[in-house]
C-alpha cells in the first residue's frame, strides 16, 4: 500500500510526464485492475516476472516498464559454442563459433560481440584470428514478420594462452671468434615467422643493425665485416615477429 500510495502523490503533484505507451497484458493470466475510485488502472501480468504499469488518469500515464515478449520460446532456438584457445602467446589462432539450431526462417539474427572491432557489423557468428582474452557476445533474434524482438546472451568466452611463447627462443650471448659457435646471433625458429624485422641498438640508443626477415644466416647479425667496428658491449634488440607481437630484450657481445 505504501507503495501505491507514493504512485498516487506522484500523480496529484504533476511530478510524472504524459506518455503514450499504452497498458498491455501480453499473457492470458494477466489484466488490466482499477484502482478503487481513483481512475487509475494496474495493469499486471501473472505467472511471470513483470514491471506493473499504472494509468491512464487526466492524460497522465505512469510506465514504469513492460515485459518483452518471448520470441525465443517461438523460435525454439538452442545455442552452443565453441573455442579454441591460441596455440601460443605470440599468435593470433585462437578462434570462436557459435551455432544456433533450430533457426526458422523468417528471423534475422545479429551477433553483438565485445570487444566491437571483432565484428563491428553484428554479422559475425564465428571470430579468427583472436588473440588470447575474454570475449562475449550477445545474440539478436528478430522475427522479421512481426518485428518482435528477443535476445540470448550466453556467458563470456575466454581463449586462454596455455602453452606460453612460441617456439622462438633469442639467445643472449654473442662470441664472434670464428669457431662456428655463437659467432652470430642465434634465434630459434626464427624463419618460422618470415615477415620478421630486426633492429639493435647500442647503449647509446644508436641503431648498429637493422634488416628484415633475419634467418640466422645471410640476414645475421654480427657479419663478419662488422665485428672490427663492434665493441664488446651489451646492445638491445627490438623484434617484430611479423604478426603483431613486438619482443624487446638485450644481447651481449663478447670479444676473446
Amino acid at each position: 500500500m505504501k507503495k501505491i500510495f507514493f504512485i498516487l502523490l506522484n500523480v496529484v503533484t504533476g511530478f510524472c510526464l504524459a506518455q503514450s505507451i499504452q497498458p498491455q497484458v501480453i499473457n492470458s493470466a494477466g489484466a488490466h485492475r482499477p484502482i478503487g475510485s481513483t481512475g487509475l488502472t494496474l495493469t499486471d501480468n501473472v505467472g511471470e516476472p513483470f514491471i506493473q504499469t499504472l494509468g491512464p488518469a487526466s492524460n497522465i500515464m505512469i510506465t514504469q516498464g513492460f515485459l518483452q515478449p518471448d520470441l525465443i520460446s517461438e523460435l525454439g532456438p538452442s545455442v552452443s559454442i565453441i573455442k579454441n584457445d591460441v596455440s601460443c602467446s605470440d599468435q593470433k589462432d585462437g578462434n570462436i563459433s557459435v551455432a544456433i539450431a533450430n533457426a526458422q526462417s523468417g528471423f534475422n539474427i545479429q551477433y553483438i560481440w565485445s570487444p566491437a572491432g571483432v565484428c563491428p557489423f553484428g554479422n559475425c557468428s564465428s571470430l579468427d584470428s583472436l588473440s588470447p582474452g575474454t570475449y562475449s557476445v550477445k545474440i539478436v533474434i528478430t522475427n522479421t514478420a512481426t518485428n518482435k524482438i528477443d535476445s540470448i546472451t550466453p556467458s563470456p568466452i575466454t581463449i586462454n594462452d596455455l602453452n606460453g611463447p612460441c617456439k622462438v627462443k633469442i639467445y643472449t650471448g654473442i662470441t664472434p671468434n670464428g669457431d662456428g659457435e655463437n659467432d652470430v646471433w642465434i634465434i630459434d625458429n626464427i624463419t618460422d615467422f618470415p615477415k620478421n624485422h630486426v633492429s639493435i641498438f647500442n647503449r647509446w640508443g644508436i641503431k648498429v643493425y637493422e634488416t628484415s626477415g633475419y634467418d640466422n644466416d645471410s640476414k645475421s647479425w654480427p657479419q663478419k665485416s662488422e665485428i672490427a667496428s663492434l665493441v664488446p658491449s651489451t646492445y638491445f634488440y627490438v623484434l617484430n615477429l611479423g604478426n603483431g607481437t613486438i619482443l624487446k630484450g638485450w644481447v651481449e657481445l663478447i670479444k676473446n
